[in-house]
Parts: structure tokens; C-alpha cells; sequence
């Protein structure tokens, strides 16, 4: 009897775990915590650097993008979680050790900010990149496993529904969030700065433990994950595991879709900010609610094209995604323009144009991520597709820096620079449409997941 038979046997109602719109949100949550700290680096850390210290800003967005590059240390994650259960769990144990990494990495950053204001720049370099380098490592351990709980955590057919949620939290707290840090740190001071870190890792520990305190306990007892405790043959080995899902011609479609969405979706992350210091002036506190600006977007836009995509399958939100990449590309070049005419006037409409737009390819695309997936190797799957994911948005981020300080340094025009980053971010993200298109969603559900995909269909027919 193979393992996958087995777990079959002892844990009929593997595949129909009981949705619960109470349980996503509680989910969510996790999420509170994690914008926290994504905060602190990608809208508050590298503001500073460039804009109050005068860094140059190839450096900064590829120490942001390094701790994406180790995101193959997810693969390893989510195929550890599937096959080898840590302290007795599958899932949170591998969250809770990467967490813990996340939260040690976080102090180093006000170090490294103190010792480059000094004039210490070699040794503050060093902090900042093991800081990064930590951060990278326990996103990457926990990404994965948190992510295969919120799939165990509801039938396919409701797992869109339950995945959407839980990404609305994210969003909200990118609305909010970064409101209160402005408020916390409305200029650059090391004394603030430090209290912004201590409050965020005491912040970001609270809503981590509440939000997955006693999920797998509870995902077991409903029969949605098998026991740790369960005989089992030899595991597959993780070559072997990423060979079967690579062989796949419509996994490997949906892979080159996921990474060029991800290069051209957060090529402005490192540079946003520092576009409204260097542009227009702004303070610290004024640029970090450009975050809450775009983040308000995406929480309106989240919440109606949920609404009316809720009762959609996994695999019906190709089309929901397209537009929202549409929706992304246009804001972004009319974002360009604001740079290349210096119209501050247009920046906070566009802002919020812009989440809009990531608000519909959120809930489309993480959609297809619960498509493009198997009940068994739930965790493997998903840590395939967050390593592509997040190695692209770290390459998108560094070419954003570097297309910056390239075009800055021949034209002598910082307006023109960031005006360039906008621009070529948009036509990438229109040509990643007809990347999706070639993309077979529907087809790779009726071959790997043939039994989910009639269950589904089953209201439907009647």
C-alpha cells in the first residue's frame, strides 16, 4: 500500500474538510503580522536608505530582493511538511520556526541604519544583509506550510474562497498599517525607528500565535490532515517530487506565467517611496502611507471582486486575473506620467487606481495558485510556485533599482528614472496576459484532480 493510499484510507474526509468563513479570517490574521514587519523593510527601511541617507538604490533593492532568492529553501519546507512531520505536525511547527528566524533578523535593522548614519557603512552593510538574509530564510520556512494549512482547511471547490480570505487580510492590514507607522515615525529618528521594530515584533508574535493556535489540532480532528502518527512507506524523494510536477506541460506554463507576472508586478516595491522623497520632497511619514494608499485600493477591490467571484471554482479565475493584470498596467503608466511631469496631483488617485487593479489580480491569481496544485503534495506544490513566485519578485525588485539608477545616471533626470521603472513595468505586465492565456488551468484539474473537480461539479448538475 502506497503512503498516499494509506492516507486515503484512514482519512476519508481528506478531501471535503468543512469551510468556514470565521476560520479564513482567523487564518488571516497571520497576515496582520506579517505586513508588520514587510512594512518595516520594503516601505520604511529603504526609504531611509535612499532618499534620507542618500544611498544609491541598486544596493538597497538587492538586499530587499536577496532574502527573496532564498526562497528554494521553501521547496525544501513544503516537502519536509508533507513528508516528515516536525515535533508531531505537519504544518505549524515548520511556521513557528521560521517565524522565530523572522523575528530574531528584525532588531539588526535599526543597527545597520545607526552604523551607515555614523559613518560606519562597512559594518552596517553587513548587519543590514544578515538581517535580509534571516528574514528571506523564515519567509521562506514558513511561506509554504502556512499556506498548505490554509488549503487543508477547506474542500476545492470553497479553497478560492478560503485562500481570498485570508489574502484580504493582508490587504487590509497594508491599508492601516502603515497609517499608524507614519504616525509612530512621522520622520526619520533612530530612538522612533527603534520603537517601530519593538512594536512590530511584539505586534506581528501576537497575531501569529492567535491565528494558527490550535488549527492542526483541529484540521486533524476534521479529517483534513493525516495523522503524523500514520505508517507510511518510504516518503518521495524531493527530485523526484519536482520532476512529476515539472513534467507537466501545463505546470510548466503556469510556472513561466507566475514568475513574469511576479517580476513585473513589484518592480516599483523598492523604489516607491523613494520616488515621493526624491520627486516631490516628501517626509518618511508621507511616503509610508503611499502603502495605505494602494493598500486601500486593494481592499475595496478585493472585497467586491470576491463578492461577486465567491461561488467560482479555483479554476474559473483565469479571466479575473487577466483583468487585473490590465487593471495593474494602466495605473502604472499613468504613474509614469506623474513622474516624467513631477505632478504630485496624480499620485494619490493613481495610488489608489493601482490597488484596484492588484485587488482583482489578487483574488484571481491566488485562485489559480489552489488550481495548480493536488491534495497530496499540497505543501510541495505550493512551495514550488511560492519559490517562483518570490525569486522572480526579488529580480523584479533589483531591476527596478538598477533601471532607476541606470536611467538616472545617463539622462541626469530623477523624474525620468523612476518615470522608466513605471513604464516597462507596465508593458510587462500586459504581456503577461498572453502568458496566461496559454496556460490550461481547467485541463490540469481534469488530470490531477479528476475526483475533486466532478465532486465540484456536482451542485452544479443538480
Amino acid at each position: 500500500m502506497t503512503r498516499s493510499e494509506a492516507v486515503r484510507q484512514e482519512t476519508p474526509a481528506a478531501a471535503h474538510p468543512r469551510f468556514s468563513v470565521l476560520r479564513s479570517f482567523k487564518l488571516g490574521a497571520f497576515h496582520i503580522g506579517s505586513s508588520m514587519t514587510d512594512v518595516l523593510l520594503s516601505g520604511i527601511w529603504n526609504r531611509v536608505m535612499i532618499a534620507d541617507l542618500g544611498m544609491a538604490a541598486w544596493p538597497v533593492s538587492l538586499l530587499l530582493a536577496a532574502r527573496y532568492f532564498l526562497a528554494p529553501l521553501a521547496i525544501w519546507a513544503g516537502h519536509e511538511s508533507d513528508t516528515h512531520p516536525l515535533f508531531g505536525s505537519r504544518r505549524t511547527a515548520y511556521i513557528w520556526l521560521g517565524r522565530l528566524i523572522m523575528l530574531l533578523a528584525l532588531p539588526l535593522l535599526p543597527l545597520s541604519v545607526g552604523l551607515i548614519a555614523q559613518g560606519d557603512a562597512r559594518l552596517g552593510w553587513l548587519l543590514a544583509l544578515i538581517s535580509l538574509l534571516l528574514y528571506g530564510t523564515g519567509t521562506s520556512v514558513s511561506g509554504a506550510p502556512f499556506l498548505a494549512l490554509v488549503h487543508d482547511s477547506a474542500p476545492y471547490e470553497r479553497r478560492g474562497q478560503a485562500v481570498s480570505i485570508v489574502q484580504f487580510m493582508l490587504v487590509v492590514s497594508f491599508a492601516f498599517i502603515p497609517v499608524i507607522f507614519a504616525r509612530i515615525m512621522p520622520h526619520y529618528d533612530q530612538a522612533l525607528f527603534w520603537r517601530l521594530v519593538i512594536l512590530s515584533m511584539v505586534g506581528a508574535t501576537f497575531f501569529w500565535v492567535a491565528s494558527i493556535w490550535g488549527e492542526e489540532r483541529r484540521a486533524r480532528r476534521l479529517g483534513a490532515l493525516p495523522s503524523p502518527a500514520l505508517p507510511e512507506s518510504r516518503p518521495p524523494a524531493l527530485r523526484a517530487t519536482l520532476s512529476e510536477i515539472w513534467a507537466n506541460q501545463h505546470s510548466r506554463r503556469y510556472a513561466l506565467f507566475l514568475g513574469a507576472s511576479a517580476f513585473f508586478a513589484f518592480m516599483q516595491d523598492a523604489v516607491l517611496e523613494p520616488f515621493g522623497g526624491d520627486v516631490f520632497g516628501l517626509s518618511v511619514g508621507e511616503t509610508t502611507r503611499f502603502n495605505a494608499y494602494w493598500g486601500t485600493g486593494v481592499l475595496l477591490s478585493m472585497a467586491v471582486t470576491y463578492g461577486l467571484t465567491r461561488r467560482r471554482r479555483p479554476d474559473q479565475q483565469v479571466s479575473v486575473t487577466a483583468w487585473g493584470l490590465l487593471l495593474l498596467a494602466l495605473p502604472l503608466l499613468l504613474l509614469g506620467v506623474a513622474a516624467w511631469r513631477e505632478s504630485l496631483a496624480m499620485v494619490v488617485p493613481t495610488l489608489l487606481f493601482f490597488g484596484v487593479g492588484f485587488g482583482v489580480f489578487t483574488v484571481g491569481g491566488v485562485s489559480l495558485l489552489m488550481a495548480v496544485n493536488s491534495a497530496e503534495r499540497a505543501a510541495s506544490y505550493l512551495a514550488l510556485w511560492s519559490v517562483i513566485q518570490l525569486v522572480s519578485r526579488g529580480l523584479g525588485i533589483a531591476a527596478g533599482g538598477l533601471i532607476r539608477d541606470l536611467v538616472n545616471s545617463l539622462s541626469g533626470q530623477v523624474a525620468l528614472a523612476y518615470a522608466a521603472v513605471f513604464v516597462i513595468e507596465a508593458i510587462g505586465l500586459v504581456a503577461c496576459i498572453w502568458l496566461l492565456r496559454r496556460v490550461d488551468i481547467r485541463g490540469f484539474v481534469a488530470e490531477s484532480q479528476p475526483d475533486t473537480l466532478a465532486q465540484s461539479l456536482i451542485p452544479s448538475l443538480e
